[in-house]
């Protein structure tokens, strides 16, 4: 039987999850009523507070290990600003960064065999969540600070990306560029579900704002990165009479397909099709790379964000969670412009 969670206590309660973590704290202003609410749906369910190992002293801590995906070529540029900002920061404090790649759908045991064998003290964790691994390093002594992924907020230390806002906000960009029609394009990312769903609501957000409709046929989805299945779907999407003005691409990545997709149906942009995606993703640096209007993801104040949560477990007695959120902001690279009358 699966242990219950903090989510479930909220539920039970019927309060909000942050709502739910500040009463079992007994912190914040939180009326008696809900307060007792939340302890009585705690005591039911059997619900107990994750209990957080007393900090290792500096000098007891050598190594430190950074986990990533290794089958995830196309996300080095992405998370390569991360990477060094941490291991700067590891170094700098007279500790040493350990890289532990890993694969989506790797196997728990073998990764604590892993991660125990390399001595680390301490896991920064891109992207990738494991909840079984996690809370047994946890138990171990060894801490966890995810970086860039939200599934596991209530439970781990967390620094993400506001993923809602910033889909909201590009959307809402578009929508006062004038835009009408936006279809939106995403891909299957089991591994990663929240930033899935985060961004589909907070661009439904923008448009039930504005009170404008999402036909069923506006929201393409494909498997990752299939171009083929890509160019069927906007073909078909985009044969309509009332064809989108506007795509909201799920990332820049996916973002650059549909660039190349939309060209081969004799479109441009953003004279017929505007484009805008959350990201950079892509190295822009680069000029063969395509010019993308992007919600930027700040990866380096990500990475800083990050160790600043490392740090602070690490020399005072924390007993919180705590979850760091960072802002997109809207970087113009001229693919969005107002539709044509």
């Amino acid at each position: 039987m699966q242990k219950p969670r903090l989510v479930d206590v909220a539920l039970r309660a019927g309060v909000s999850l942050s709502t739910a973590s500040l009463a079992l704290a007994g912190k914040g202003r939180i009326s008696r009523e809900v307060r007792e609410r939340v302890l009585g749906a705690a005591e039911t369910l059997g619900y107990r507070k994750r209990e957080r190992v007393v900090p290792r002293r500096p000098g007891e801590l050598r190594y430190v290990g950074i986990l990533h995906h290794e089958d995830k070529d196309y996300e080095w540029n992405f998370i390569r600003p991360m990477l060094l900002q941490i291991e700067s920061v590891v170094l700098h404090n007279g500790f040493f960064p350990v890289l532990l790649p890993v694969r989506v759908g790797a196997d728990s045991e073998d990764l604590f065999r892993q991660i125990c064998e390399a001595g680390v003290g301490a896991v920064f964790s891109i992207h990738f969540h494991d909840e079984e691994l996690f809370t047994r390093l946890e138990q171990r002594g060894t801490f966890v600070v995810i970086v860039n992924n939200s599934n596991l907020q209530s439970r781990f230390d967390s620094v993400c990306v506001d993923d809602f806002q910033g889909a909201y906000e590009g959307a809402l960009y578009l929508i006062k560029l004038g835009h009408r029609r936006i279809a939106y394009l995403e891909y299957a990312r089991p591994d990663l579900p929240a930033v899935v769903a985060d961004r589909f609501v907070g661009f439904k957000k923008a448009l039930d704002e504005f009170e404008l409709s999402l036909p069923q046929d506006h929201r393409v989805t494909i498997q990752p990165m299939d171009s083929s299945e890509l160019q069927g779907k906007l073909q078909a999407l985009f044969g309509r009479p009332e064809a989108p003005t506007a795509v909201f691409a799920h990332d820049d990545y996916l973002g650059a397909l549909v660039l190349t997709a939309l060209g081969r149906l004799g479109l441009q942009v953003p004279e017929d099709v505007s484009l805008i995606a959350p990201g950079d993703v892509l190295d822009y640096s680069q000029g063969y790379v395509p010019r993308i209007t992007t919600m930027r993801i700040n990866t380096t104040s990500l990475g800083k964000l990050a160790c600043n949560l490392f740090l602070d477990r690490l020399r005072h007695h924390i007993d919180d969670i705590h979850v760091l959120k960072l802002k997109q902001q809207l970087v113009r690279r001229g693919t969005c412009a107002r539709p044509r009358q």
